[in-house]
């Protein structure tokens, strides 16, 4: 099941009665929508609140880190993938961990762990500090953030830049508006290609779920450990 349908079945579990204030819509506009797989190429030139950005890079060890992690995962390489992750590394939230257990994941069909690592990679990385003091890094970057005012499970981010809403759960129907790198509320579970959502300003459509990515999808997190930077974390879920 992909992240993102996991997350809409949740979601369907904990939906709110009231929409909170979710991602503001624009005038309609006829500029295609960017599917969340073709997010990461476009980061660079990408703009709107969530868009990626890299607050990591400048930060002692932490930048080499990620830098060393894009290229073990450009390269499918799983001993330098190693290399930088603790090796009692979280994997999900039922006792998952480790790195032989990483190493599995990374090409097993269920998980598709290369993928995942890559596309979180690609959001941008986020620097803060935990209640204890303690520096950590997240990808995506605004994971380590409290930006998003919605229950986890229903918010999506919207990965792209004038993503069309529509007035129907069709790329057919009429466009309402648009949404660039932000956040909206997932309204209902559904398994159609066009879920309905409500954005920041309240405007309720659907929109393209290739376009959208969950809150609760994968993300990495890393630690200073021994003092040098670590993966700690490899989790989608909540």
């Amino acid at each position: 099941m992909s992240a993102l349908c996991a997350a809409l079945a949740l979601a369907a579990c904990s939906q709110a009665e009231e929409p909170a204030s979710p991602a503001s819509a624009t005038a309609p506009s006829d500029t295609a929508s960017e599917p969340a797989s073709d997010a990461a190429s476009n980061a660079q030139t990408a703009s709107g609140p969530l868009a990626p950005r890299d607050e990591c890079a400048s930060v002692e060890g932490l930048g080499e880190l990620q830098t060393a992690l894009k290229k073990a995962v450009a390269a499918r390489d799983a001993d330098a993938l190693m290399a930088l992750v603790d090796r009692n590394v979280q994997l999900d939230y039922g006792g998952g961990s480790g790195q032989a257990e990483l190493r599995k994941r990374l090409t097993d069909p269920e998980y598709l762990l290369w993928d995942e690592i890559g596309q979180a990679l690609a959001l941008g990385c986020g620097f803060d500090k935990s209640a204890d003091g303690n520096s950590y890094a997240t990808w995506p970057w605004y994971f380590s953030k409290d930006l998003i005012p919605l229950d986890p499970f229903e918010a999506m981010i919207v990965t792209g830049t004038d993503v069309p809403l529509r007035d129907g759960a069709s790329a057919t129907a009429k466009q309402i508006g648009t949404v660039s790198w932000d956040y909206v509320q997932l309204k209902e579970y559904s398994e159609d290609p066009f879920p309905p959502v409500v954005t920041r300003d309240g405007k309720a459509g659907f929109m393209d779920a290739k376009a959208l990515r969950s809150l609760v999808d994968y993300r990495i997190m890393a630690d200073k450990i021994d003092g040098k930077w670590k993966v700690t974390t490899i989790i989608a879920g909540d």
